[in-house]
Parts: structure tokens; C-alpha cells; sequence
């Protein structure tokens, strides 16, 4: 390159390629940067919260446009094309009016900063421009107004409002309305950090949808519309299709889902977003639709506890025809709605029930609902009250013009008067009906009108039907223990002036203790006895003797031990029809004699001993028996008698009531009884020596026990 300078007028000269290439460079940065025609991008300076007054200053031109959502006590303003700088935190005000300001920066479709201001009461807006700063006042008492501002500013300065009138006036609300959709002009899928954004975009205000899902098929229907997009060729996951079908009076577009998601449903002017999420996603949405204003929201959720399906419905100011509708797509009811039913209704319900929902609208406005199969009927309280008049007005004058017939049903298996007393009971017989019965063909004579008739004959059906029996078996265990140790000792001597000893039997070598004798000396006697025997299983006697056999010293060892078991099993069986008593018996008559009125005369009488079980069952739907039950075992003692000789009665019984399923096997009662003795008879004085003490003492130990258990066990025969 080559360049030359002239000294003189200070003029370059330079080729023409370099020339552009300066123009090229020096120009690039003033385009780059060109938003307010200072070569720099705008952005809030200054953000104050003042009393009943939001104030926010530009370093530039202010351009802004104020919304009102449908929540009275918050205020939208967005600056268009502004940067909210470093004021990006929520502002909690302490001032009168306001309570706070969420910033919050919107980078598509369009940069602008939105400030989202929640209001202490529903009150006017009154926006105020002064070269860069915008004053944002409220007036209390004036509703949710937004008045325009006027023009303000020093004199002679031209203000900013004037530079764009479009942006800064609120839309008169008929002329938004003279801008509703008639067409669909784009549909869009967009992937966010928690999922899937569908965007479905109008040539004007789209009118808020009805929203149902049926089968992870989610449907929005919008009215008025039809469709002049093409619709995404390529879903990506979560939505696996998505397909539209134009109707009479609106645009059906159902979306075919991977899953069960969230969905949340929000109409922003133009477009209507699908936002589809899996449960407990996080990240927030810093879009256009993050917190546009909105009239209607409708969100589904998962099914509750009691299987309905969870909503969350949002409206302001509503028709409740189309929110019924809504509910009928939600619960896979079909809805029909009597013509006097109207009315608007403000509600927001989070997560609650639809059918929770249902009855609160219904009783917001005094109506009530008919479900009939799949049908919910809704009306005014006053039209089912008239209807219900006029139907029985109706079947009156239909029964007395009607003819009287007669028929005869026949019962098969339930008693015949117990029938006739509940079709009495059940007052279904008009007044011109009668009833008679025949026991000996178990038949009801019915005359009474056809309409009539059928409910009588339908009621016998339900009434005839066979009786459940119960075959109950019971199992009696008794279970008797005893146990006896006895050890005993004899001291015995004799003196005799004759060469031989004398004993009881007359010999020496006989086995019985001298001294036990009634002839001779008796020292000790403690022989070994128990409450069951008085004779000892074994002994040993010790003798000594003088050489001229007339002195005589005897010992004798004595020992009982007795171990007794008894197992008595009883099991009585028995059938009965439901909630009829049975009883099963089996024993003994003992006599029993007691004196007579005339001394020495007695009188015999008969007591039962017996082995008895009284049973009533009852059976329930689920196949479980209730048994009210009595067992009762009585058995003769004759090893305990009186001094007439009569034995002692020992008795067991059980009285209860217990809830058993079929064939199962209950425990319903049990006794355990026992019994420990111990006994011991000495010498005082030596029987404490020891080991000497052992021959001069008895001991004696005893134990016993019983044991009764009942099982009952009920099966029902088919």
C-alpha cells in the first residue's frame, strides 16, 4: 500500500480500495450499537418504591406499555428495549400502596424489562412520564383502572410519550376485542430446561381454551378459530404427536404424550402455551409467559387419594356453562345442564379434586345434580323439586286409571309370612293393592296395578333366596398332670423276757416294725403316705437284737412316688341354618338325694352332666361367620362326696361371640388350674441334726394340673 501526503492543505491521497476499507471499520461499531441513537443500549438507573408511587428512571427515551391481570392486586409494566441493569432483585416496599416490585428481564421474543407490582388493594394506575423517569401512582378507591397519562415535562421539552403513543397507552378493552383471532398461524415447540414449550400462535387475542386430558392425550379446544399453520413435522419427547381437527364452532388440537407430566396452560394475548414437565422438575420460566396476565386458567394434575383426578381452575368474572364442560371432559361424566343454569363465578382452585370442585360450584349457586350411570344432570334446586312433584302427580293419575291384576308368587326358600311382612313393611303397595298368603304352597297373592306388580315381583326375588347353613365343630382339650414323692421312716422296740422276739406276724424274719405293734413300744411312725395312697411302693426294715433275742430295735425306710397324665379330647359337631340356634348334647343323669320334708324320708332328684354346645351363626357377605356361642362340659366327681354320698359336679363353660372367617380355626377359651404341697413331719430337736436329722422326719411333695382349651371351627356348606 501507498500512501502520500500533501504538506500543504493537510490532504491525504490515498487509492480508492483502502478508502472503503477505512469507511467499513469506522462504520461498523455505530451500527452495532444503535438502540437510542447515542450509541448505547438502555437501562433502568434508578428504581424507587415511593408512597402509593413506583418511580423508574432511563438513560433514554422511556417506552412502555402498563397490563392489568386478572389478579386485581398486581400491575405489569414492560419497557421496551430496556436492560434492568443491576436492579434485578424483588423489592419489598415499607411505603404506603405498594407491598413489592419483582424485576424481571425478558430476552425473547424482544429484550424489555418487566416489573411486576403487587398492589396493598385494588386501586387505579396512573402513569406519569417526565423526560427519562416514569412515575407509576396509585389512587386508591378507583378500582383496577388504568388511567393514560398526560403529557409532562418542562416547557419547551418535547416528552417521550409523544415518541411512541402506541406503547404507552393502555388498549381500549372493544378495541382488543375487535382484535380476537380468527386463525392459527403458527404452531411451535420449543425445549426448556424442564421440558417442552408448545406455543400456539393467532393473528390476534386467542379466547381462553378448554383443556382435558383422556389417556395421556391432552386436548385443547379454541373456539373460533381455525388452523393456518403447519404443524411441527418432527416431535421431539415428551409429545410423540401432535394432530388438529376442525369442528363447527372450534379447533380441536390433541397432543399425544410420552408420560404422565405437568401441565401448565397460559393464554398471553396472542399465543397460547403448553408448557409439559415431568413431576418435580426444577428451574423457573423467565419468558413471555412467566406471569402474563390471564383470565382463565385450567392446570390437571394426578389422581388423589380417593381416585379422583386432581385440577387447578383460575378464573375471574367466568361462565360456569363452559367451566362445566371443562369438568365433564376431566371426569369422563357426560354432563346435562338445564337451561336455567347461568350465572359468572371468580374462583381459583390449586389441586383439588374435580368432583370436590363439582359440588362447590353447585352450591355457590343452589343448584343440585343427578347421576344416573354416566350422566350428572345439573339444575336449580326449584326444577328438581317441580320435577319430582310432577312425577308423582304423574304415576297418581296413571294408578287409578289402571286395571287391578292379580298374580301369584311362589316362595322357594324363605318362610312365606316373613316375606309378606316385609313387603308390608316396604310400602310399595298403592292404595289399591293387597297382599295374601297360602303356607301350605308357600305362595304370595299379589293384586295390586302392573307397575306395581313388577317392583313386588322384583323385591321377591331378591327376598327368595337360600338360606347359608353352618356346620360348627368344636374341640373340648382337657389336659390333667399329677405328681407325688413321699419318703418316710418307723422307729420301733420290743422286750420280751422269753428267748425269742415276738413280732406282729409271730416270726422274726417278718417285714413289719416292731415297735408298730399294738403290743409292743411304738418310738417313731412316720411312714410314707400321699393324698392318693396310704401304702408305701417300697421299704426296708433294720433289726438288731441281743444275743438272748429279748431285746429288739427296729428301722424301717419307707417310699411313695406317683406320676398320673390324662388327655380327654371332646368334639361335637352340628348344622344350622343362618341366624337359626342349634344345639348338641351329650352326659350323664346323676341322683342326687336330699331329705325329705318328713324327718327320715329323702328325695331323689336327677342333675344333667353333660357335655352341651349352643351355637347361633350368622354369615356375612364377605364369607365371614358370627357365632354367638355357649359351651358348657359338666363332669361327676365320686371321689368327693357329701355325707349323703352325692358326688361333687365339676363344671366348665364358655358364653361368647366371636367374628370367624370360613374354615378357619379360633381358640375361644382356656383354663389353666394347678397346685403345689409341700408337707414335712419330724421329731423336734434331733430331725435338725444333721445327716442323723434325715431318720427321725417325713417329707411329702405334691403337684397337680389342668388344662382346658375350646376350638371352634365354622364351615359354610353350599
Amino acid at each position: 500500500m501507498k500512501m502520500e501526503w500533501e504538506i500543504q492543505g493537510m490532504r491525504p491521497r490515498m487509492h480508492v480500495p483502502v478508502l472503503l476499507l477505512l469507511l467499513m471499520v469506522l462504520c461498523a461499531p455505530v451500527q452495532a450499537k444503535e438502540s437510542d441513537g447515542k450509541g448505547k443500549t438502555r437501562e433502568i438507573t434508578s428504581l424507587e418504591v415511593l408512597d402509593n408511587a413506583v418511580a423508574v428512571t432511563v438513560d433514554g427515551p422511556v417506552s412502555y406499555k402498563v397490563h392489568r391481570p386478572g389478579d386485581p392486586f398486581r400491575v405489569l409494566v414492560d419497557l421496551e428495549g430496556v436492560s434492568l441493569g443491576k436492579f434485578r432483585e424483588k423489592i419489598f416496599s415499607d411505603r404506603t400502596g405498594i407491598t413489592e416490585v419483582a424485576p424481571t428481564q425478558i430476552q425473547s421474543p424482544a429484550l424489555l424489562s418487566r416489573l411486576n407490582i403487587l398492589l396493598q388493594s385494588p386501586s387505579a394506575i396512573v402513569p406519569e412520564v417526565t423526560g427519562n423517569r416514569l412515575v407509576l401512582r396509585v389512587q386508591e378507591g378507583k378500582g383496577g383502572a388504568v388511567v393514560p397519562d398526560a403529557p409532562r415535562g418542562a416547557p419547551g421539552e418535547e416528552s417521550a410519550v409523544k415518541d411512541a403513543p402506541a406503547a404507552m397507552t393502555q388498549e381500549d378493552p372493544e378495541e382488543e376485542d375487535d382484535d380476537s383471532a380468527e386463525q392459527i398461524t403458527a404452531v411451535l415447540l420449543n425445549k426448556t430446561a424442564r421440558g417442552m414449550e408448545i406455543i400456539i400462535r393467532g393473528d390476534g387475542v386467542l379466547p381462553d381454551p378448554s383443556v382435558f386430558e383422556v389417556e395421556r392425550k391432552l386436548m385443547i379446544d379454541i373456539p373460533g378459530v381455525t388452523m393456518g399453520a403447519s404443524l411441527p413435522p418432527m416431535p421431539a419427547p415428551p409429545v410423540r404427536d401432535i394432530r388438529y381437527r376442525e369442528q363447527e364452532s372450534k379447533l380441536r388440537i390433541t397432543i399425544d404424550l410420552a408420560g404422565a407430566l405437568n401441565k401448565e396452560i397460559v393464554t398471553i394475548d396472542d399465543e397460547l402455551r403448553v408448557s409439559l414437565y415431568a413431576k418435580g422438575a426444577e428451574g423457573e420460566r423467565h419468558d413471555a409467559a412467566a406471569d402474563a396476565p390471564r383470565t382463565g386458567f385450567f392446570r390437571m394434575g394426578e389422581e388423589g387419594k380417593g381416585g379422583s383426578r386432581l385440577i387447578s381452575l383460575d378464573f375471574q368474572d367466568a361462565d360456569i356453562i363452559p367451566i362445566l364442560r371443562l369438568l365433564s371432559d376431566v371426569s369422563g361424566y357426560n354432563i346435562v345442564v338445564h337451561p336455567d343454569v347461568k350465572g359468572k363465578i371468580t374462583m381459583k382452585l390449586m389441586n383439588v379434586p374435580w368432583d370436590q370442585a363439582l359440588d362447590i360450584i353447585l352450591r355457590t349457586f343452589n343448584l343440585e345434580k343427578v347421576v344416573e350411570g354416566n350422566v350428572i344432570r345439573i339444575a336449580t334446586v326449584k326444577s328438581f323439586q317441580e320435577e319430582r312433584k310432577t312425577l308423582a302427580e304423574t304415576r297418581e293419575v296413571f294408578g287409578k286409571a289402571e286395571e287391578v291384576v292379580t298374580r301369584i308368587l311362589v316362595v322357594n326358600y324363605a318362610n312365606v309370612e316373613k316375606v309378606k311382612d316385609s313387603l308390608e313393611k316396604a310400602k310399595i303397595l298403592s292404595p289399591r293393592g293387597s297382599l295374601g298368603t297360602d303356607t301350605r304352597t308357600r305362595s304370595i297373592i299379589v293384586k295390586d296395578i302392573p307397575s306395581i306388580l313388577a317392583e313386588i315381583q322384583r323385591l321377591v326375588a331378591d327376598l327368595d333366596k337360600p338360606t347359608p347353613q353352618v356346620l360348627i365343630e368344636a374341640r373340648i382339650v382337657e389336659v390333667n398332670t399329677n405328681f407325688s414323692r413321699s419318703l418316710g421312716v418307723e422307729w420301733g422296740a420290743s422286750l420280751s423276757s422269753s428267748n425269742r422276739l415276738a413280732t406282729a406276724s409271730g416270726s422274726v424274719s417278718d417285714s413289719s416294725v416292731t415297735g408298730g405293734n399294738s403290743s409292743n413300744t411304738s418310738l417313731i411312725n412316720l411312714p410314707a403316705t400321699t393324698s392318693g395312697s396310704s401304702v408305701p411302693t417300697s421299704a426296708i426294715t433294720i433289726g438288731y437284737l441281743n444275743a438272748a433275742q429279748t431285746l429288739g430295735l427296729d428301722l424301717r425306710l419307707s417310699a411313695i412316688e406317683a406320676v398320673g397324665k390324662a388327655k380327654l379330647l371332646s368334639t361335637p359337631k352340628i348344622m344350622t341354618l343362618e341366624n337359626e340356634q342349634a344345639l348338641i348334647r351329650h352326659g350323664k343323669k346323676i341322683p342326687v338325694t336330699t331329705p325329705g320334708t318328713t324327718q327320715g324320708t329323702f328325695t331323689t332328684v336327677y342333675i344333667d352332666a353333660n357335655l352341651k354346645l349352643v351355637v347361633t351363626p350368622q354369615v356375612t357377605p364377605d364369607g365371614t361367620v358370627l357365632l354367638k356361642l355357649e359351651v358348657n362340659k359338666d363332669e361327676p366327681d365320686f371321689n368327693r362326696k357329701d355325707t349323703l354320698g352325692n358326688p361333687a359336679i365339676d363344671t366348665r363353660a364358655a358364653s361368647t361371640q366371636v367374628l370367624v372367617k370360613d374354615s378357619e380355626t379360633v381358640v375361644i377359651g382356656g383354663i389353666l388350674k394347678g397346685s403345689e404341697t409341700a408337707d414335712d413331719s419330724k421329731v423336734p430337736g434331733i430331725s435338725d441334726v444333721p445327716l442323723l436329722g434325715a431318720l427321725f422326719k417325713k417329707q411329702t411333695k405334691e403337684a397337680t394340673s389342668e388344662e382346658l382349651l375350646i376350638f371352634i371351627t365354622p364351615r359354610i356348606v353350599k
